[in-house]
């Protein structure tokens, strides 16, 4: 059994320390939860000596070295960097990807590009990677940027390395002069790539790929391939794919199968699909949700599988060693949501992050020969166990039956009755809220308001029929469902209808603009964040983005929001700036000038034809700030923007 360690003091930065839970009076300030986390991306080196972490020092990052023990080994003040993915490559060298978003030359309009460097811990240098290629296979990652004279090393995700005749390789994806993609050996000192083309799938012990796939968007036929002596041979297809497809995620149980994800009427489910071609294996895990492979960080051996709860992460490992392990992990903290954040190869040491009615999100050093675990740091150490409101799984029914599950979270210290509501919709809309701490919600109910996060239908993670019931519902029933559980919460006494606001980013901000346009009288207020507001415009520049008016991503934009075309007339009485006559109750919107995925211009042209039409706006530009709110100086605007804003519209007492 694990024994749980409190190390005061064991890691030296003071911005990975966790300051001591105390009594307060007062909610946090707004600082405590619109700060980026104090810790994040941690990850163990191979031989489980080293721990590489980011950490926050004011609005810059960190990224800071340092033993298992907490003898530092270095800090590189990285700036405002926006930090993507750390791993390492080695002992010695830490992959990091950020991005940028630019204008690049020779690609299409504004965007987010990624880019990786390696930092040498023992000589402490950086590298950009793929800054040369050699070799052939010409490729397009170094690209000026527009208007500037900088170069811009473009990847697609981050590193990754797999141990090729036993020797581990480091490996990164970029585009060739076509813009298809092309796999590299990077050098790790260098930086120069070397391409590798027999590579494209799932890749073997030798370094060549066993499996690949293959998709017609035009006729919406998928099919894998397997490696035979001469070429490659079809071993499995199928059919009808013009907009989700299957997906090839790695090995099987055995080396000689991979795995497959493949959309159904009942939800995704995954197939094993034998390379020599025999018949494909369904595995089922009972009730426990959609699965998610877990493979070994450098081999790619299956070792198991994850599934996101309803009020936590759970785990199947069909690796007996690992599986045991983590049953001795999950043993020491009960009652906690726990999540394997990264291990040595061995499965000997581990970082563990907990999350639980009393924890905002506290990462773990679990050492197994030990039998210990160090606690690390917490993600958000101003927030006091005390400021942290209950969190309950719910379901209600839409006004047609349909089941739709939500989280409630409650302000601490207050009676559950009579509360004032704010209802935050997600993203997406294909998505879902997660179990675990939300700096978002609670916030809200820091500030005594009761938070409701419908999974409205179209979310997913409820199986298939839930999902497909948000096709053409925008502005419709994926609306009502959340006015719906505004009126569950009412009759049962929960809260107070007349004290009710919307706010939500990104799908959530069109919902938010929806609110008060679309279906009017819920809320006495709205705000929304980087959200859509005309879909013939939004279809437009989707159009214009990715080439096409029968493009895989136009059919998906038009399959939820209900049109055959862009100027399809049905779309005008969901779009909110055409629907502004409808809005009587102060409206905020929100919107970072660089979003690469809902432009600026959305929320700009609602705040005009709201301003014509009389209605109450406020607008707040994010200058230098894209869709995911990536800076601290993003997040903390947003926050002291809309609290305020909440508490003069919709007061919490």
């Amino acid at each position: 059994m694990i024994r749980s360690i409190l190390a005061a003091g064991a890691f030296a930065l003071s911005s990975v320390a966790a300051l001591p839970a105390v009594a307060q009076p007062a909610p946090p300030p707004i600082e405590a939860y619109a700060s980026l986390p104090a810790l994040s991306n941690l990850a163990l080196s191979p031989n489980g000596e080293r721990i590489a972490f980011i950490g926050q020092a004011g609005a810059n990052r960190r990224l800071g070295i340092q033993t298992v023990a907490g003898e530092p080994l270095g800090v590189v003040d990285i700036g405002t960097q926006k930090v993507r993915n750390v791993r390492w490559a080695d002992d010695d060298h830490v992959l990091i990807t950020t991005s940028t978003y630019s204008d690049l030359s020779g690609m299409a309009g504004d965007s987010e590009y990624y880019t990786a460097q390696s930092y040498n811990v023992r000589t402490r240098n950086f590298v950009t990677l793929l800054n040369r290629t050699v070799g052939g296979g010409a490729n397009l990652s170094s690209t000026r940027i527009a208007g500037g004279s900088g170069v811009f090393n473009i990847v697609v995700g981050p590193p990754f390395v797999h141990v090729v005749n036993g020797v581990p390789r480091t490996f990164v994806q970029s585009f060739n002069r076509d813009f298809q993609m092309q796999t590299f050996e990077v050098d790790l000192d260098t930086g120069v790539g070397t391409p590798r083309d027999d590579f494209n799938g799932v890749m073997g012990p030798d370094g060549r790929a066993v499996a690949q796939s293959s998709w017609d968007p035009e006729r919406g036929r998928w099919w894998v391939s397997a490696r035979r002596n001469v070429g490659l041979a079809q071993i499995w297809t199928s059919e009808d794919h013009m907009i989700d497809t299957p997906s090839l995620l790695g090995f099987g149980r055995t080396n000689d199968s991979v795995i497959v994800r493949v959309p159904e009427d009942s939800g995704d489910h995954l197939y094993e699909i034998p390379l020599d071609g025999g018949d494909p294996r369904k595995l089922a895990f009972g009730n426990v949700g959609e699965a998610t492979p877990i493979y070994h960080p450098r081999t790619g051996t299956l070792l198991g599988f994850y599934f996101l709860g309803d009020n936590d992460q759970e785990y199947v490992f069909t690796d007996a060693t690992v599986g045991q392990a983590w049953a001795s992990i999950a043993a020491a903290y009960p009652d906690q949501d726990v999540r394997l954040v990264s291990s040595t190869p061995d499965y000997s040491k581990f970082i563990v992050l907990t999350q639980g009615a009393t924890d905002t999100g506290t990462y773990h050093l679990v050492d197994l020969n030990a039998g210990r675990a160090v606690r690390i740091g917490s993600e958000y150490p101003a927030v006091p166990a005390e400021a942290i409101g209950e969190v309950r799984f719910i379901s209600y029914a839409a006004a047609d039956g349909t089941t739709i599950p939500a989280y409630l979270t409650l302000p601490p210290g207050r009676d559950v009755a009579d509360l004032p509501l704010i209802v935050m919709p997600h993203g997406g809309p294909q998505a879902r809220d997660e179990p675990g701490f939300d700096y978002w919600s609670q916030l809200l109910a820091s500030r005594g308001y009761a938070v409701l996060r419908p999974q409205f239908r179209g979310s997913v993670g409820f199986g298939k029929a839930h999902y497909e019931a948000g096709f053409g519902e925008w502005g419709r029933k994926m609306q009502t469902d959340l006015s719906d559980g505004v009126r569950y919460l009412a009759a049962e006494g929960i809260v107070d209808p007349a004290r009710v606001c919307i706010w939500g980013w990104s799908y959530g901000g069109y919902a938010a603009m929806a609110g008060p346009t679309i279906d009017p009288g819920v809320y006495r207020c709205a705000a929304a964040g980087a959200g859509v507001s005309d879909l013939p415009r939004m279809l437009d520049w989707e159009r214009d983005q990715t080439g096409g008016r029968d493009t895989p991503v136009m059919r998906y934009w038009k399959r939820f929001m209900g049109a055959s075309r862009i100027n399809d007339g049905s779309l005008t009485e969901v779009s909110p700036t055409r629907m502004v006559q409808n809005a009587n109750v102060p409206i905020l919107l929100i919107h970072g000038r660089d979003d690469s995925v809902v432009p600026y211009a959305q929320s700009e042209m609602f705040a005009t034809a709201l301003q014509r039409a009389g209605k109450d706006v406020e607008m707040v530009d994010l200058v230098g700030e894209d869709h995911w709110l990536s800076s601290a100086s993003g997040r903390l605007a947003v926050f002291q923007a809309l609290i305020p804003f909440l508490e003069t519209h919709n007061p919490p007492d």
